[in-house]
């Protein structure tokens, strides 16, 4: 029998039944637990953007879930996009907010080198191999941090750090690593040392933070991204800041990633009354861009592209998005494009709003899935015969949405005279575009329910792309569960990894 939704009861954690009621265009997700009665969890504070969502995607929510958050028994493949690693639970801050440091799990994770390359070499054999995040804890206090990244490339993949950027604050650091190619995610929650006094319980770690991302800007050859934990009376009305600030670092900044705060903390140690659901951070958002015209598409629609693009880019995989979401109700997204002077709304430069565009992408892209499956990318014919199927199925779309006037009217006629010249001379289209046009920066932006135990279900996680990975400490086997339910298996499943392998002490033993 199909388990239907499941979540997990808000006071003893097992997964329970679980459904959605809408009241006062709220969202909560019930819960009936046999032993703990009826809990209720908000989702969402806007019920009519949260089902729009699921109107766009085509969602039926009828469909039978076959998923009972019994992550680590499951077999599923889920043939993750992106698998995270935790490095350590070490960490040089103390965010009352977090749980996934020495004091919050009561013990040391700190792997040798040993558990990564198993981790590696499985990961290695995906196909198409995934992005890999290293995690924390905090992962630069370990001092083979770029021994770890530099095992991953001798594996084929491309790790990625996710930090809090303390230490990058110290050149001679940053700059090594960024000498290495290294591409970061940068903890980095807006311009004000009072949202780090309320968020962080540490104003102090603010000019730390800004100095890590000048550093980046002098040091970074690579694009990266910043991930700010976004909550309502906090920091929401920084946001027009904060998209200034990767207007002005875009050189090195093209991806803002947006948490809403879930309530993780111990109870008593935060404060309380700050409940942030991702439609409210899509409008903190919506009222910050210059112009506004902000519209949020559900990402699992860029995801749906992953097929086609390998016909135009070989092994392709997404390195644009967190979670690589697959279902409506897990990451959103939009784009904003720079003008030179700021950053506006990709709708300015669509004859549709980008929330039709999207739907009509979506549609296209299902309609010749089965199509391009039958077709090998690998083989020049079927190559060929795939970019074909792509042009006449996204080119008429693209000349009747894409204000096509505008766009050419950004650069003057000499710069497109140039371009087309280059081309009747059989140069590359985007190495002419590169070269003289000087395309315009964009800036995606995309709302990550991560780590929210209280509001997950099975829905949502049943086909998740993304996970983290770790070895089964009883078995010795690599296995993965899907991050927004990871917190939930974490401290069980790395303080066995931490026994196996002589590194588990006590939190009261360790100074981080």
């Amino acid at each position: 029998m199909q388990p239907g939704n499941m979540g997990l009861c808000r006071i003893c954690r097992r997964s329970v039944p679980a459904h959605y009621v809408i009241t006062d265009n709220k969202v909560w997700l019930c819960k009936q637990c046999p032993e703990c009665g009826q809990t209720q969890t908000l989702a969402s504070n806007d019920a009519a953007t949260w089902q729009r969502k699921r109107t766009m995607w085509g969602y039926d929510a009828s469909a039978p879930i076959n998923c009972g958050l019994n992550c680590g028994q499951c077999n599923r493949d889920h043939k993750p996009s992106i698998v995270f690693v935790d490095v350590t639970n070490r960490c040089n801050m103390n965010c009352p907010i977090c749980i996934v440091n020495i004091k919050g799990m009561g013990y040391e994770f700190h792997p040798p080198m040993a558990y990564f390359e198993k981790i590696f070499r499985h990961l290695a054999t995906f196909d198409p191999v995934p992005m890999v995040e290293l995690f924390g804890g905090e992962p630069t206090v370990r001092s083979d941090l770029l021994d770890i990244i530099k095992l991953g490339r001798d594996f084929g993949l491309r790790p990625r750090v996710v930090t809090n950027g303390l230490r990058l604050a110290d050149e001679t650091y940053c700059k090594k690593l960024c000498d290495e190619g290294v591409r970061f995610r940068l903890g980095f929650d807006g311009r004000d040392p009072t949202i780090y006094e309320r968020l962080r319980k540490n104003p102090n770690v603010y000019a730390k933070k800004l100095k890590s991302l000048e550093n980046l800007s002098r040091f970074s050859r690579r694009k990266n991204a910043i991930l700010t934990c976004a909550a309502k009376g906090i920091n929401d009305d920084k946001m027009a800041d904060l998209i200034a600030c990767c207007h002005e670092y875009r050189h090195v900044i093209d991806e803002l990633g947006l948490i809403p705060l879930a309530e993780m903390w111990d109870p008593g140690t935060f404060e309380e009354g700050h409940t942030t659901t991702p439609e409210d951070v899509e409008h903190m958002i919506e009222r910050s861009v210059p112009g506004g015209n902000v519209e949020f598409v559900p990402a699992g629609i860029a995801a749906s592209l992953r097929r086609a693009r390998s016909f135009l880019k070989r092994k392709a995989r997404s390195e644009t998005l967190m979670l690589g979401g697959v279902h409506p109700n897990c990451e959103a997204m939009t784009v904003l494009v720079s003008t030179g002077r700021e950053y506006r709304s990709a709708n300015e430069y669509l004859r549709v709003p980008m929330s039709r565009l999207a739907t009509e992408i979506l549609q296209r892209s299902r309609r010749i899935e089965a199509k391009l499956a039958r077709l090998d990318p690998d083989r020049r014919l079927d190559r060929w015969r795939g970019q074909l199927l792509l042009l006449r199925t996204f080119g008429p779309l693209a000349l009747r949405t894409v204000d096509v006037m505008r766009v050419l009217r950004a650069r003057p006629l000499s710069t497109w005279l140039r371009i087309l010249v280059g081309l009747l001379r059989g140069r590359k289209l985007r190495t002419l575009v590169n070269a003289y046009a000087d395309p315009p920066h964009i800036l995606r932006i995309a709302t990550l329910p991560f780590e929210e135990l209280h509001a997950i279900d099975s829905a949502r996680l049943e086909n998740c792309k993304a996970a983290f990975a770790y070895e089964d400490a009883t078995d010795g086997r690599i296995k993965l569960i899907p991050t927004c339910i990871w917190t939930h298996f974490q401290k069980d499943v790395l303080g066995k990894v931490a026994a196996k392998y002589g590194t588990a002490q006590p939190a009261e033993a360790v100074t981080a």
